[in-house]
């Protein structure tokens, strides 16, 4: 119970601090929902892309930094993650469906990062870009080339 009400509490805490804690960096601090385009009156009647498949094309190429949680996809060997899908919420695409694809992101971070709990999360910034990757686990419209990976301190 303790566990469950730890996950819940870092959950709360990386939306919330998502939205009120200033960058560290020169990378532009964004939230989940920074993901999502605006919806416009023209938004379902323009074309066949689903919501959920929707991305912010001014993102592209961004160097950003958002608060989630890691899903490996790749390791370099045991518990080292070279790529993984980065995600707004614990859970998601292991015990949870997995978030629409423009609320994943795609990752990779070529020193490694030695993942200790998929439980804990994290802070992660590099460059945003809105290209398409599909895995095993999910689909993500967004991919994001790792340079810093951080606890995130609640």
């Amino acid at each position: 119970m303790n566990r469950l009400y730890s996950t819940v509490l870092a959950c709360i805490t990386v939306a919330l601090v998502s939205i009120a804690m200033p960058a560290n960096s020169d990378a532009e601090e964004i939230a989940w929902q920074d993901l999502v385009p605006p919806m416009e009156e023209s938004f379902f009647f323009e074309d066949d892309v689903p919501i959920g498949e929707r991305v912010r094309m001014d993102l592209d190429n961004k160097n950003v930094r958002i608060p989630g949680f890691i899903v490996p996809v790749d390791f370099e060997n045991r518990q080292v993650v070279t790529r993984f899908l980065f995600v707004p919420y614990f859970g998601a695409c292991i015990h949870e469906p997995a978030p629409p694809p423009n609320q994943t992101i795609y990752a990779e971070f070529e020193p490694g990062y030695t993942l200790e709990s998929l439980w804990d999360p994290f802070w992660i910034e590099g460059t945003l870009s809105t290209s398409k990757v599909v895995e095993d686990l999910a689909t993500a419209s967004y991919t994001l080339r790792a340079e810093k990976i951080e606890p995130f301190v609640y």
